[in-house]
């Protein structure tokens, strides 16, 4: 020690730090002397740092903007407005700040030694605080681009965070106090069950955000429903522990990360690149309003345009279908006669044919059917896509639709109970 603190005397002594400490032990007595001098050397130490600080900011920053508006890189934009290149001066200037700090308190070596730790500190924090903001331009980038890596991006420089964080203290630890990191690290393993129960929610966002942008299932600006927690909204936000959504009542719902993946979550983001939207839901008829067509009737369904076809074609395939079995063509129970609930079906398939807001893209169902009888009546499902998936115009086309029908069934001497919405 007496061997270090000799080589210190030697190497760094200098004139000015001799005048400072003549004129203090000329006015300080006894131990103050001592005081004072730190107290004047950590004075100078501190200002010196920042005055260095801000003038490398002021030359290094200035050239950086100017290649940063040449190139235009939104890359070196993040990085710029997260403060990176702040934290890569801040390491030029406390390693200036540590070779000077020697000269100041070469007659001090037990000085120098705690001071010599807490510069090593001071890069600690600096490098922390380095890769934190590394990892938050990262993160600004991914969700500017809003993909499907975004989650993973995100979650990834959350846990960076955490992992740099961890790693620092473990440092400052060591350096401060003087333990290995092994001892550290095997006084800790005692602790790891308590540490995953901490972590629990960490680790499991952590994979979920890897899931979650390898199965490409959900993104932030999604339009998502999760019956467990009734919620339907758009995701403003996935870290690594939970996810923000807003709903369209304009309130905020948080989720845990992990519930994308370990519950049931709708994601109606294909249907809204797909322009389309589809229609299901059933009207529900009186049975005992169904009866089979007289001549009569059929005549009066041939004014409309839409079946007129439809009825003039199978009024004769059924005539001659009923006279090659011999049945009595006055009896209508006999054979195969047209029903109006049967008219009817064919009518609404032809009217959701003839309608422009209906999708009849090859890809897209267009299907009129009947569901399995209830002590309420006979539910007939409409099942088609509206050939917009923007929700407002969907409605009125939804709503356009079944007024028509709910209207025009009446021709059909139908009666309707009730509407059944899927």
């Amino acid at each position: 020690m007496e061997w270090y603190e000799t080589k210190i005397a030697h190497a760094y002594r200098n004139g000015i730090t001799d005048e400072v400490k003549n004129y203090i032990f000329a006015h300080v007595d006894g131990v103050w002397a001592n005081v004072a001098m730190i107290v004047v050397g950590i004075i100078f130490l501190v200002a010196a740092l920042y005055l260095i600080d801000v003038i490398l900011k002021k030359i290094f920053l200035y050239f950086i903007k100017k290649l940063i508006n040449f190139t235009n890189s939104k890359w070196s934009v993040a990085f710029y407005n997260k403060r990176v290149f702040n934290s890569i001066i801040h390491f030029f200037s406390i390693a200036i700040a540590r070779v000077l700090m020697p000269y100041v308190f070469y007659s001090l070596p037990g000085v120098v030694t705690f001071l010599d730790r807490t510069f090593y500190v001071l890069l600690i924090m600096v490098f922390i605080q380095m890769f934190n903001r590394i990892a938050d331009a990262v993160s600004e980038v991914s969700v500017d681009e809003n993909n499907y890596r975004t989650v993973a991006v995100r979650s990834f420089s959350q846990l960076i965070k955490i992992i740099t964080t961890f790693f620092g203290v473990l440092a400052f630890i060591s350096i401060m106090f003087n333990i290995g990191y092994t001892e550290i690290l095997g006084t800790m393993g005692a602790l790891t069950a308590i540490l995953i129960l901490v972590f629990r929610d960490t680790i499991l966002g952590f994979v979920s955000g890897i899931q979650i942008a390898s199965t490409q299932m959900v993104k932030v600006g999604d339009w998502v429903s999760i019956p467990k927690y009734s919620i339907e909204g758009k995701i403003k936000e996935i870290n690594l522990v939970s996810a923000k959504i807003l709903n369209f009542d304009k309130t905020i719902s948080s989720v845990p990360t992990y519930d994308l993946i370990s519950t049931e979550v709708r994601n109606f983001e294909p249907m809204v690149h797909s322009k389309t939207r589809r229609i299901k839901r059933a009207i529900l008829f009186n049975v005992k309003s169904f009866k089979f067509c007289t001549p009569e009737m059929l005549e009066r369904f041939k004014q409309i345009n839409l079946i007129e076809a439809y009825i003039s074609k199978r009024q004769v395939e059924l005539r001659e279908y009923n006279q090659s079995r011999g049945y009595n063509p006055n009896n209508i129970v006999n054979g195969i006669n047209l029903t109006n609930i049967g008219v009817f079906r064919e009518y609404t398939k032809c009217y959701l044919l003839d309608n422009p807001n209906i999708s009849h893209s090859a890809d897209d169902f267009l299907m009129v059917r009947q569901l399995e009888a209830t002590p309420q009546g006979l539910p007939l499902e409409i099942f088609c896509f509206t050939n917009t998936s923007a929700w407002v115009e969907y409605e009125k086309i939804q709503s356009d639709v079944f007024d028509h029908l709910l209207s025009a069934c009446k021709e059909f001497d139908l009666e309707v109970v009730q509407i059944l919405a899927s």
